[in-house]
């Protein structure tokens, strides 16, 4: 939802503008519907360049990446308040009061009546959008604050009281972000900037921040972001602020602020990030994020298996349960490393590490394995200053795997027991989630119908207030399902349903652990595992979410070492299909990418469809809606036949035969054509195309045998993702009586047997078609000179990857 990037230097760096070009771009999937940079030189100038577009075509056309300067603010959008117009473009330049520059992520709901307040106050309001609202409003109380002796005052007694000095201006700049954090409404991360006072001012007011300290060859840097990856590909030192926080900061200098309640100012101690830029790059073998996050999709369905599933051949598990403060001393000794802000102090923290006396009371492997835990980046780090010492660290990345494990079961187990209950007690268990993970809950209904044996009710926000939030009582429970922890429908949810009944449950399923509806919203919460996920469209994610929604289905009756098989079988049945089927799902992509709707019918798997229509809605562009087989008779079925969606090909089908049989008289426009030459039109009908997805069940073959044959002969095309079956294959082949343009495709998934091991392989397949789709459109309308189509698999159009706002 937005995203702004700040990026502060000692003096002019003739490379800012690529740095900040740069950091635009990974903002990229945020939303782009226009881009800005500003830029401030050690003259004071500002120069401010913008315009409608996304980062990866507004950068070079604006020579954003070849500007230079001191200090940078920019800003990718994506459009909420104000059209997408050059005016309603951020960042904001303003000079009401003084000279000014600022930006923000997020939405400011009050913003019409700010408006009205700052027209009033004199000042110059030049767009509709948000973003210049939070900024006049800092600069209207910035300017009141140098106005003002006794605002200095104050602002410096708190500093005095906080033994930090800072200058007087960037104090008053600080509090007039508060005073205006104070008055606007919604959630929100801003920068700003006073040309004449040193450094910048960033706040996090309900959206994300991150900010990071460093060198490189045009000195020392701080850089702020949206995106936590972002400031990772710059530096691994993290400024360590939360939520209701602010920071200053110049190049080498930071001052982290509160923003409700009387002023106080600390400066704690950079944290070495948990993760490397590597988690986050895009590697070479692949050009797209998500392609790449498809295929990763095997490695994340082992990390689940490794957290949510006990290994009784674990050796460190006993350590873990019988010495608990020897685990508790590796961890902290591990922390260390995140503190280590230099190499000197890293190789003191590694060397405590190795020497911590657990490690060496452990039989192990001299040979050092690969890291995989959550601290792999910091590990890693302690290999290269103290490569003597490898083994140790592996032995310790193990201990922290088996650590977190202990904490990830007992949680499972909790929320198994929790369930139990609430089922036994005649409460209510909700699976409430938005989006794609929405649909993940859709699926996780299956899951614990099919192999718990209870009931769930999966719902998204708006369903679940508008259905359930009067009815509920404290015997219910509520599992919320987010990638970012942070989606806003979401957080509304807990709390609603926390005033409604303060004794309901609430646990979570989440990815981003840090985030708040885990950390603040929620009894406990189990972890995604599955890393960040760059692309917009989420994939690897989702099947993450259906993994641990598959794994909490079956410890209702399985014990761990009855799960353990299935989920390697998952990861073989999602590893076959994207290695046996690719070929099978290009050719499908080919046929499809450029039909201008479809619907995808799942029978009894309606979350796949809706997921599988949803992935073509967000990459292709093209309209496509997942419904259940047998729903799709009564009343979509009337898409199927003569209908009136017509494609670029087959507008250019008109034109040509137009062309071809014109008349020598004077042209008198389309639609007399059309009544003079029907047979154009008849022409442009088409059959419309259907995608079965249909799980290796006796009943659910029959019926999507039956439904295809009630379909095609009405004038669809079948398109089938099954395991094979002899009855299903002839049934899509067969071509109806008198219908010579029918086609057809069987898509065999890898034989598995079971309806819910399907959903892996099914939902990893639908993800490779629509992304396949994505790049084949892209490139026929990059072709064709289409600016802005907005097709992209990483960052189409409109949409983001977290939403933060109503």
């Amino acid at each position: 939802m937005c995203g702004i990037v700040s990026l502060c230097y000692g003096q002019d760096n003739p490379r800012l503008g690529f740095e900040g070009g740069e950091l635009l771009k990974r903002l990229e999937y945020r939303g782009y519907d226009s881009t800005g940079g500003g830029f401030v030189a050690e003259d004071r100038s500002i120069n401010l360049l913008k315009a409608v577009g996304a980062p990866s075509r507004v950068v070079p056309d604006l020579g954003i990446d070849r500007a230079s300067g001191q200090r940078f603010i920019g800003q990718v959008r994506w459009a909420t308040y104000g059209a997408v117009t050059q005016e309603n473009c951020q960042p904001h330049q303003m000079a009401c009061r003084l000279p000014f520059l600022g930006a923000h992520n997020g939405n400011i709901s009050n913003t019409d009546a700010l408006k009205t307040f700052l027209a009033d106050a004199g000042h110059t309001v030049v767009s509709d959008n948000d973003g210049e609202m939070i900024t006049h409003l800092t600069e209207h109380y910035y300017a009141q604050g140098l106005a003002d002796a006794a605002v200095l005052t104050e602002v410096q007694a708190a500093a005095t009281a906080s033994g930090i000095d800072v200058p007087d201006t960037a104090l008053l700049l600080i509090e007039g972000a508060r005073r205006a954090d104070a008055q606007a409404d919604g959630s929100y991360a801003a920068a700003f900037c006073d040309p004449a006072s040193p450094g910048v001012v960033a706040v996090k007011s309900g959206s994300s921040l991150y900010a990071g300290i460093g060198s490189d060859g045009f000195g020392e840097f701080v850089v702020v972001s949206s995106d936590l990856t972002s400031v990772l590909s710059k530096t691994q030192l993290l400024i360590p602020f939360t939520e209701g926080q602010g920071v200053w900061f110049t190049e080498n200098r930071y001052v982290v602020f509160n923003l409700a309640g009387p002023l106080t100012l600390s400066v704690p101690a950079p944290k070495r990030s948990r993760l490397g830029v590597h988690d986050t790059a895009l590697r070479p073998e692949f050009e797209y994020y998500m392609d790449q996050e498809i295929s990763s999709v095997p490695e994340n369905l082992d990390a689940v298996a490794r957290y949510y599933l006990a290994d009784a051949s674990d050796a460190l598990a006993p350590v873990v349960t019988d010495q608990p403060d020897a685990v508790a001393s590796v961890i902290a000794a591990v922390q260390q490393l995140g503190d280590a802000t230099d190499e000197a102090s890293l190789l003191a923290a590694s060397q405590a590490l190795a020497d911590a006396p657990v490690l060496a009371s452990v039989a192990h492997n001299p040979t050092a394995a690969p890291l995989v835990s959550d601290e792999r980046a910091l590990l890693a780090d302690a290999t290269r200053v103290l490569p003597g010492a490898a083994a140790s660290f592996a032995l310790a990345d193990r201990l922290l795997v088996a650590a977190k494990r202990h904490d990830v079961v007992a949680n499972r187990d909790r929320l198994v027991a929790d369930l139990k209950s609430t089922y036994d007690k005649g409460g209510r268990i909700f699976l409430v989630a938005s989006g794609t993970s929405y649909h993940a809950a859709l699926v996780g209904a299956y899951f614990f119908n099919g192999l718990a044996g209870i009931s769930v009710i999966a719902c998204n926000p708006g369903m679940f207030r508008s259905m359930y939030l009067g009815s509920l009582t404290p015997r219910d429970t509520l599992v919320g399902i987010t990638q970012s922890g942070e989606t806003k429908d979401l957080v509304d949810i807990y709390l609603d349903a926390a005033a409604q009944q303060p004794a309901i449950r609430r646990v979570t399923l989440v990815n981003n652990e840090n985030s708040r509806i885990p950390q603040e919203l929620s009894d406990y919460y189990l972890p995604l595992l599955c890393g960040p996920e760059i692309a917009v469209a989420a994939t690897k994610s989702f099947v993450s979410q259906l993994a641990v929604l598959y794994v909490l289905a079956c410890a209702f009756t399985h014990t761990d070492a009855q799960i353990a098989p299935r989920v390697s079988t998952a990861k073989r049945l999602v590893s076959d299909t994207l290695t046996q089927c690719s070929a099978a799902l290009d050719a499908a992509a080919e046929r499809l990418f450029q039909e201008p709707s479809m619907h995808l019918l799942g029978t009894s798997l309606i979350g796949i469809a809706r997921e599988g229509a949803l992935k073509i809605r967000e990459v292709v562009l093209n309209h496509a809606e997942g419904y259940d087989a047998a729903e799709f008779k009564h009343g979509p079925n009337t898409i199927l036949g003569k209908n009136t969606i017509f494609s670029i090909d087959d507008l250019g089908a008109l034109l040509d035969a137009y062309e071809a049989g014109r008349p020598s008289a004077r042209f008198t426009g389309g639609r007399q054509t059309l009544t003079e030459r029907p047979e154009l039109l008849e022409g442009l009908f088409s059959n419309y195309p259907l995608l079965f997805v249909c799980p290796p069940d006796a009943r659910d073959q029959r019926i999507t045998i039956s439904q295809i044959h009630t379909h095609k002969i009405r004038g669809a095309n079948v398109l089938l993702l099954a395991e094979s079956d002899a009855a299903l294959t002839a049934a899509v082949e067969g071509r109806p009586a008198g219908v010579d343009d029918y086609w057809a495709q069987c898509i065999d998934l890898p034989p598995s047997g079971d309806p819910n091991l399907f959903v892996f392989s099914a939902s990893v397949a639908l993800q490779r078609l629509a992304f396949r789709m994505s790049e084949l459109k892209m490139q026929a309308l990059d072709a064709l000179g289409v600016r802005d189509h907005g097709v992209h698999p990483d960052a189409p159009k409109n949409v983001s990857k977290s939403i933060t706002v109503d």
